[in-house]
């Protein structure tokens, strides 16, 4: 798995399933970039082992995934990434198109990826599921939600395409 310099992904194996669990607590499970690639990671991971069958995707603390990270000291919006798409580095344009490319490729491009997984996957939803959340649980052959979960795309009312 690429190195970064906080873990905002845990990955364990248990026989056959592997967990990954969203770990930026403190921010509700916001995704910057970094959790990104590393959730891309830890679904690559899971794809590699053989002897792992089911794939389960949580989150740690109160909520499984308040969407994309639009405020924490942890934001990395202008960071480039090694890219894994087809699409360009968003950080060398402006305006629109920076946006719309790193869309492309931090969360569109691998929303589809994960949705091919040809192993079958679980989100476990529990709090909120907003946004870029919604994004992914839909990924997931299955979504088991708690009684305490919730879901929300306010990103028109944001000004932003709906997720």
């Amino acid at each position: 798995m690429t190195k970064h310099k906080k873990d905002y992904i845990k990955y364990e194996v248990k026989g056959p399933v592997s967990i990954i669990t969203l770990n930026r607590p403190d921010y509700s499970n916001a995704q910057n970039g970094a959790m990104t690639y590393q959730l891309d990671d830890a679904f690559r991971k899971s794809m590699d082992d053989e002897g792992v069958k089911v794939i389960v995707l949580k989150g740690a603390g109160k909520h499984f995934c308040a969407g994309h990270d639009i405020g924490t000291p942890d934001r990395d919006l202008d960071k480039s990434y090694d890219i894994k798409s087809m699409w360009y580095d968003h950080t060398k344009k402006e305006g629109g198109e920076f946006y719309y490319a790193r869309e492309q490729e931090i969360y569109l491009g691998m929303c589809r990826r994960w949705r091919e997984i040809p192993k079958p996957t679980i989100a476990m939803v529990h709090g909120a599921c907003i946004a870029a959340g919604l994004a992914l649980a839909w990924v997931c052959d299955l979504i088991i939600a708690s009684e305490d979960s919730f879901y929300s795309d306010p990103t028109l009312k944001m000004g932003l395409p709906g997720i």
